[in-house]
């Protein structure tokens, strides 16, 4: 689903500035109402994809400002996204696949063990085929 950019969201991400400083990550967010006003949006790189974490104005958190920069690191690392996807479906298929290989492995053990017990098993007392006998 694409994601409606309206005019403030596109020149606040063009005008964005990104930085670092002692506490790691962020970014300089134009405001939408204050001409000379900026705001740090602070950012956790240490997933797949950065994520905004928090934000230095006064709106109810996640603000507009953390979706702007949440959705300008989507585009950048969006192959990391796809990436890390697939190595997840991989893994996950990986697992299934050992997981139904060990149910062979012990049904087949299974079937081991019952072939040994009906092999060692006496026909009535070692009499073998009686009814032959006569």
């Amino acid at each position: 689903m694409a994601t409606k950019i309206n005019f403030y969201e596109r020149y606040a991400t063009e005008h964005m500035t990104i930085d670092m400083d002692e506490h790691g990550l962020y970014c300089e967010v134009c405001s939408e109402t204050h001409e000379s006003v900026n705001y740090t949006v602070r950012v956790d790189e240490s997933g797949v994809v950065p994520v905004a974490t928090s934000c230095n104005c006064a709106s109810h958190k996640p603000c507009k400002h953390m979706r702007i920069v949440n959705i300008y690191y989507a585009k950048i690392y969006k192959s990391n996204i796809e990436k890390a996807e697939a190595k997840q479906e991989q893994e996950q298929e990986a697992a299934k696949a050992i997981q139904e290989a060990e149910n062979i492995v012990k049904l087949s053990s299974v079937e081991k063990s019952a072939n040994e017990r009906m092999m060692s098993a006496s026909l009535n007392g070692n009499q073998g085929f009686s009814i032959l006998r006569r």
